[in-house]
């Protein structure tokens, strides 16, 4: 009976997943990429992930496998979801190549980033020396990622999930937004109330707590959040009980810059403190508390962009 259903789902979706084209993968061809799924490369509250290599031997992969969430999986909304992941075609969002539907929760594939996450290259096992121009080169990466989500074409997407764990860092520390399990178009957003983000909860949107409303100005407040970890290195809730935006904040209001938590190693870079500065400016505006007096993503990029020039006219 089993194998019927998922044979019925394969039959119905895959077909038009296939002919978007998005590769159809087999439970044996997942289990014979991962030499049976040996590699653990990641693992949280979703599921865990899997390093894979593809049948030609060519190129590695990152399998994602979910636990199952509910005993009926609603398989309409995860072909659109699955669909809108891989027609997100963007240099700095990870690529989707395809999945496996012969399981109760599909199993999804995708390209393999292979320096981890920008949480662990700032905070964790990865941690190396991040001059300002790598962070700042990482922020317009993430930002030209979210800014092109927020008006894709004729719809408009959230990502829901906007951490420092969810960006992925190249060899070149290319960013790449992963995980977009959270993400919905936000018309879909918009019409259903009871829509529930997910998302750590040390980034998520005050006001979305309070009205249960999730926009594109809700990701501007998570990235502000990244902002303040790329330039102060601390994470989003530090030492145990501190709250890392309100803290900044905190220092900004009464000292007027945020100098006193930026992270040393690049405050003592020459002509690093005017770039803080308005690295830090930014991100308190991502996190103002009336949402229309926060940035779009797109002004947010313009403004990383404008910081980048005047860095490079430092140094000539």
């Amino acid at each position: 009976m089993k194998k019927r259903k998922q044979r019925k789902f394969f039959n119905k979706g895959g077909e038009l997943l296939k002919n978007v084209g998005i590769i159809i993968f087999t439970e044996r061809e997942l289990k014979k990429m991962t030499n049976g799924y040996k590699k653990i490369i990641g693992e949280g509250a979703f599921g865990k992930v899997y390093m894979g290599t593809t049948m030609d031997g060519t190129k590695q992969v990152a399998i994602k496998c979910s636990f199952t969430k509910s005993k009926q999986l609603r398989h309409d909304e995860f072909r659109n979801e699955i669909t809108f992941q891989f027609k997100i075609d963007h240099a700095n969002v990870v690529r989707l190549i395809g999945c496996c539907l012969e399981t109760n929760v599909p199993k999804l594939v995708f390209e393999f980033v292979p320096n981890g996450s920008l949480c662990d290259l700032l905070h964790g096992a990865r941690r190396q020396e991040l001059p300002l121009p790598a962070r700042l080169h990482i922020a317009i990466g993430a930002a030209e990622a979210l800014s092109y989500m927020h008006s894709h074409g004729h719809h408009n997407y959230v990502h829901g999930d906007v951490k420092s764990a969810n960006i992925l860092l190249d060899n070149d520390l290319t960013p790449k937004v992963s995980d977009f399990g959270s993400a919905k178009l936000v018309s879909i957003v918009n019409g259903y109330a009871k829509w529930c983000v997910s998302g750590d909860m040390n980034y998520i949107d005050p006001t979305y707590i309070k009205t249960g409303r999730f926009t594109e100005k809700s990701d501007v407040y998570s990235f502000g959040v990244v902002l303040l970890e790329l330039i102060t290195r601390k994470t989003a809730k530090y030492d145990e009980s501190n709250s890392l935006p309100i803290d900044f904040v905190k220092c900004c209001k009464e000292q007027g810059n945020g100098r006193a938590m930026y992270d040393r190693d690049i405050l003592m870079a020459h002509h690093a403190q005017e770039c803080l500065n308005k690295i830090g400016a930014l991100a308190v505006q991502c996190l103002k508390e009336d949402v229309d007096e926060r940035p779009t993503m797109a002004q947010v990029l313009k403004q990383l962009e404008q910081v980048k020039f005047g860095a490079s006219t430092y140094s000539d």
